[in-house]
């Protein structure tokens, strides 16, 4: 059994967390395939394997962001799915109406001095990651996106904020290690810390999106793909 997932509330969103027990043995075999295929990016910013130039491949249409649908990974997958299914039911949603589908699945790669840029993804519903390889080379922080908001805007940096709180703090970092999962909405902006080890970080990051059910028939969320066009 993996350790009891526990579920964070930051800046009013939910950020699923757990440990997976087995991790050991599913990363001896992940972590080589990895290796073979993802290639150090030059500069600061880490290389992932689904953008163009980050693999031994030249051609994005060759880069690695289907890792869920390789039959190498299936022994993670499967308990990452589990996982997934577990959050979506601690957060009330009837799984008998819903699917919860992978879209993406790709490797990052983060050696000595570099790090992952803040970013959010805007084509899924949540997002995910999983650590194959981190050793105290970072953890993931979390931001509230103050760009967005509205109305009187107050920067929170020591100049203006006399004491931190709940309240008015603007980005949380969050403690992740070697065969941790989390989970996150993808509209929440994230990044990493810098990677101050002489190994790389290795992580698995997937995007996910929520569908209906085959069959069920939906006013105000998006039907099965079986019930799509394309035009």
């Amino acid at each position: 059994m993996d350790e009891e997932a526990t579920i964070n509330n930051v800046f009013s969103k939910n950020i699923y967390k757990t440990h997976l027990k087995n991790h050991k043995k599913i990363n001896k075999k992940i972590k080589p395939l990895i290796e073979s295929f993802v290639k150090e990016k030059p500069g600061s910013v880490a290389a992932t394997t689904d953008v163009k130039g980050n693999t031994q491949f030249t051609d994005l249409n060759d880069a690695k962001d289907n890792l869920h649908l390789d039959s190498k990974y299936d022994d993670l997958f499967k308990l990452l799915c589990k996982h997934i299914n577990a959050f979506l039911v601690a957060k009330g949603y009837d799984m008998d109406k819903f699917n919860a589908h992978f879209t993406k699945a790709w490797a990052t790669y983060t050696t000595q001095n570099q790090h992952i840029a803040s970013h959010k993804h805007t084509a899924s519903h949540f997002s995910c990651v999983y650590y194959v390889h981190n050793e105290d080379m970072g953890n993931i922080k979390f931001e509230e996106e103050l760009a967005a908001q509205t109305g009187l805007f107050i920067p929170p940096t020591d100049q203006y904020i006399k004491e931190w709180n709940q309240f008015n703090f603007a980005s949380y970092l969050f403690p992740v290690t070697t065969g941790d999962f989390v989970i996150f909405p993808s509209i929440l902006l994230h990044q990493t810390e810098t990677n101050l080890k002489p190994d790389p970080r290795i992580s698995i990051s997937g995007d996910i999106i929520l569908t209906m059910k085959k069959g069920v028939s939906t006013e105000h969320c998006l039907p099965h793909p079986d019930m799509w066009r394309v035009t």
